[in-house]
């Protein structure tokens, strides 16, 4: 039967596993950003693209 680690080992693991837990809170945050910066962008573009065929069929 495997023994259990003792308690200073699963401090160190309850320690990395809350540092883990905030690198990817922190990465989805990012993430989110560059989503809504990228989204904003290419809806921009298109409404752009959508105007001017829209004029050169009017012309």
């Amino acid at each position: 039967m495997r023994e259990l680690p003792d308690e200073k080992t699963l401090d160190r693991l309850i320690e990395l596993a809350k540092d883990f837990e905030q690198k990817a809170k922190d990465l989805y945050d990012l993430s989110t950003e560059i989503d809504e910066k990228w989204r904003v962008r290419l809806e921009s573009r298109r409404r752009t693209a959508i105007h001017k065929v829209s004029s050169s069929r009017v012309g």
